[in-house]
């Protein structure tokens, strides 16, 4: 597994939200409800951004279609969509990041 760092921890403060384009990778760092998540930042049903959806109890809502998604497993909670990546969060020193496989 590879650490990439994605910003300094003393900047994610609750209800962080932020956007990251690396390479072929696109997701979303936010910290809501004291927890740190990671995931894709378009949602697998109509590639709509998912940067600005609603957090609820671990739970993101897609803006769009309404469509809700676990910040732990990624499972659309109907069952109806496709699953939504989620990245491994990791705390090195000062920093935040996801884990990537190598």
């Amino acid at each position: 597994m590879r650490f990439l760092a994605l910003d300094k921890l003393i900047n994610v403060q609750e209800g962080y939200r932020q956007r990251f384009k690396i390479d072929s990778l696109d997701l979303v760092l936010v910290r809501e409800g004291g927890e740190v998540s990671a995931f894709a930042a378009l949602c697998p049903h109509q590639e709509q951004s998912l940067e600005h959806g609603q957090i609820e109890s671990g739970i993101i809502y897609c803006p769009r279609h309404g469509f809700a998604f676990s910040l732990i497993s990624g499972e659309h909670l109907s069952g109806q969509c496709a699953r939504l990546p989620i990245y491994t969060v990791h705390f090195e020193g000062n920093e935040v990041g996801i884990l990537l496989e190598d």
